[in-house]
């Protein structure tokens, strides 16, 4: 019940409680990406590896701003944001070295698709949250149209990394 007030409860502690829950979510989320990049690396995979951390790492960035928004106005000390920053980020790096040291097939297909249902998770979030701020719904022309370019573009890069 105590942990339950702070959460909240008002005031500069609720909102610091809020940014470490954030944290901790997206930090257990962050390690089925790890394995997924651990994975792609233990079976010699090295291009989805590099892709996977790319594409990882352009979305990581918004996570950051979902973590530091509830204590924005309260100009946290450096301490703070460091140690939100480990929560969230470390476990990256533990889930590519339990990846990378998967020398199972079976294993690094699971750690594959942990990571896909982690992409997964991101993309139905974003889905909603986009989907309560349209009015004509999410797939316009433009929408469409942008999956295909996206698909174009891997199905091309695909191709330029087989030859």
């Amino acid at each position: 019940m105590r942990a339950r007030a702070r959460v909240t409860g008002g005031g500069e502690q609720g909102r610091r409680a809020v940014a470490y829950l954030i944290a901790l979510g997206i930090g257990l989320h962050n390690l089925g990406e790890g394995l997924a990049i651990g994975a792609a690396y233990a079976l010699g995979e090295a291009t989805l590896g590099a892709f996977l951390i790319v594409g990882f790492m352009l979305h990581n960035t918004t996570e950051g701003l979902g973590i530091v928004a509830p204590i924005a106005h309260d100009r946290p000390r450096l301490k703070t944001l460091a140690a939100l920053g480990a929560l969230a980020g470390l476990p990256t790096v533990l889930g590519a070295w339990i990846g990378g040291l998967a020398y199972s097939p079976l294993y690094a297909t699971l750690f594959l698709s942990v990571g896909a249902g982690a992409i997964a998770q991101v993309v139905i979030a974003l889905y909603r949250v986009v989907a309560r701020e349209l009015e004509g719904g999410v797939w316009t022309p433009y929408t469409a149209g942008g999956v295909v370019a996206g698909m174009a573009v891997m199905y091309g890069t695909g191709l330029l990394v087989a030859a």
